[in-house]
């Protein structure tokens, strides 16, 4: 997976120092700008870039513990998802702040290529904090493939709360279809909870009519 690899260290290291990225971003609070200083009010809250981007990538990581499950239930909502690529079309339905954390925790976890005229962006949580970590986000024309382990996605929580709401990230699920049925890999994920979705008569449908729809029209109604 495409992550930062000093994060995991970062995280295990200063679980409980103040300058941890956590305290910024399950905070929106006065009390962020009070201990973190006027920088707080551009990076702190689940709607900031830097939040966004370190919190998803923290919960891929750290598998869903608590911090990402309380996460998850913040209704919030009016707020962008900024890690979007809107060259490549933005979110489509609105989302509450926990349900882009879910998104964005997705598109991390379930990323086994990115392909397309892209680089990956590297930039420190809080350029004001020398020991903070770095943080990262695709910039460019991305396309990214995504593909699940069989062996283990009925037991991910993340997949689990994107089949009980699938609107959350149905990019992403027609995606790892579409990468299974590509790879000659859908018979794999039978018996498990995801293949049951994508079996299902309403997914098939809309995928039909995503298939129409790519296909080009005749000219002129035939004359």
């Amino acid at each position: 997976m495409f992550m930062n690899k000093r994060f995991p260290e970062y995280i295990k290291s200063n679980e409980y120092i103040m300058n941890n990225p956590l305290t910024y971003c399950l905070d929106e609070s006065i009390n962020n700008e009070f201990n973190h200083g006027a920088i707080s009010k551009s990076i702190s809250g689940p709607n900031s870039k830097n939040c966004q981007a370190f919190m998803s990538e923290y919960c891929a990581q750290n598998g869903w513990n608590n911090i990402c499950e309380i996460a998850s239930r913040n209704i919030g909502t009016n707020h962008p998802n900024n890690l979007l690529n809107c060259t490549s079309g933005c979110q489509p339905v609105e989302l509450t702040d926990g349900e882009i954390l879910i998104y964005n925790t997705a598109t991390r976890k379930y990323l086994v290529n990115m392909i397309g005229n892209c680089h990956t962006k590297y930039e420190q949580f809080d350029p004001t904090v020398s020991s903070s970590p770095f943080i990262n986000y695709w910039q460019g024309d991305c396309i990214p493939v995504y593909e699940v382990d069989p062996n283990k996605i009925d037991n991910d929580p993340v997949m689990n709360k994107i089949l009980e709401k699938p609107i959350i990230a149905l990019k992403i699920l027609v995606n790892i279809y579409n990468t299974a049925i590509r790879l000659k890999k859908i018979n794999n994920l039978r018996n498990t909870k995801i293949y049951n979705f994508f079996m299902s008569k309403q997914f098939q449908l809309y995928i039909n009519k995503q298939y129409i729809m790519k296909q080009p029209k005749s000219c002129c109604n035939g004359k």
